[in-house]
């Protein structure tokens, strides 16, 4: 059924039907119920179309008005009921004796997926309803950011004797240069917030103040009009696809050096006006949210769907008075996004796991997990402009 959606391609125009793309094996076939208007009762019907491999054909069972029943009304409830119990048993049979092959696409073996802790709870998810519904696979999740998962797979892609390992890394946005082997696939685009501490009560920043903040210009929120307490910048490492998203979109450089351990004082105690911002670097989104609700005059920056799910104690703000928006990335000209890209090692076989589950990802039901947890993917028509922007 998850070939059967408007993203795939079904979708019907005046008098025709437009199918979409739906791979079979062989011998299988499926029946379309179409109910028709407009034309009087016994008018011809015509079927056109092309595919692949076998017919389109109209179905011609007998209707129930060509032919006299040969049995009395309780006689043929009878003998329907007796052939359900003898059908029951006889699938009872041979469901437990050959439990058939694994679904269409599915592929066995063991798989890894690195990269990207922004998109962790979506990877989870996929691998575990992929395991599901195709017995015989193995997916685990092992995130460490998206620098890190790209670095992973190149190492491990030149080690590999085939030089395709089992492993795919998500990435927010595109890969660092120097990594020619790598191929990428677009997943969906992911929509990020700045978060900032409740005790601020600021609702949006600019651009321009964002930058202001981060080279040191605005050292407290009484600047802003917010109240006398100082600012307090919390990053992630520089492993993190997440920041460098952040450096790209808004900031348009480099992040301030590290110079906090705990986020609250400077690591070298010094406090005068030519030490700079204080600012510190976490390893994970949900540390970067903890931190930010815990301690006074605090701002940072996470995937949007991790903000909105966020501990008790800061909230999102407007970016150029934008709202922060999957739902309208496409058309609201909100500028904190990035497209979220998986990566492999040069062409994986057709019939191995990882092509599989990239299929998986980027056009079979995993599209629906994806949006789920926020996301939009870029099979999907309105996602086709920021999908296309990279």
């Amino acid at each position: 059924m998850a070939h059967f959606t408007p993203a795939a391609g079904m979708r019907h125009h005046l008098n025709r039907v437009h199918l979409p793309k739906v791979p079979l094996n062989r011998g299988q076939h499926y029946k379309l119920l179409v109910l028709l208007g407009g034309g009087g009762v016994g008018s011809t019907v015509r079927v056109t179309g092309g595919i692949q491999d076998g017919d389109v054909v109209p179905n011609e069972s007998t209707t129930p008005d060509d032919k006299p029943p040969l049995f009395r009304r309780p006689a043929r409830a009878i003998t329907f009921a007796l052939a359900v119990c003898v059908i029951a048993l006889a699938t009872l049979t041979v469901v437990r004796d050959n439990p058939g092959p694994p679904p269409m696409g599915c592929a066995t073996g063991e798989l890894t997926v690195t990269g990207s802790t922004a998109f962790t709870p979506v990877a989870e998810e996929l691998a575990e309803k992929y395991q599901e519904e195709c017995p015989g696979s193995k997916v685990t999740v092992d995130t460490h950011g998206s620098t890190a998962g790209i670095r992973s797979l190149d190492e491990a892609g030149s080690a590999a004797e085939d030089g395709s390992p089992p492993l795919i890394a998500l990435s927010d946005g595109p890969k660092p240069n120097g990594y020619p082997q790598l191929r990428e696939s677009r997943v969906a685009v992911s929509a990020f917030a700045l978060v900032l501490n409740d005790q601020v009560p600021l609702k949006g920043l600019t651009t321009a103040q964002v930058r202001r903040l981060y080279a040191g210009g605005i050292r407290n929120w009484k600047e802003l009009d917010g109240p006398d307490l100082p600012v307090r910048l919390i990053s992630r490492d520089a492993n993190s696809g997440t920041r460098q998203v952040f450096q790209r979109r808004v900031l348009g450089r480099g992040e301030p050096a590290n110079s906090s351990q705990d986020c609250v004082d400077r690591d070298d105690g010094r406090d005068d006006a030519r030490a700079g911002v204080i600012r510190c670097e976490l390893d994970s989104t949900e540390q970067v949210l903890a931190k930010v609700a815990s301690v006074p005059g605090a701002l940072g920056y996470s995937e949007l769907r991790s903000s909105g799910t966020a501990p008790e104690g800061l909230h999102r703000l407007r970016l150029d008075g934008r709202e922060p928006s999957i739902e309208k990335i496409g058309t609201s000209g909100y500028p904190y996004h990035e497209i979220e890209y998986a990566y492999t090692y040069g062409s994986p076989p057709a019939d191995s796991l990882v092509s599989s589950f990239l299929v998986y990802l980027t056009r079979g039901s995993g599209q629906d997990i994806i949006r789920t947890h926020g996301h939009l993917p870029c099979a999907a028509p309105e996602a086709a402009k920021p999908c296309a922007g990279g």
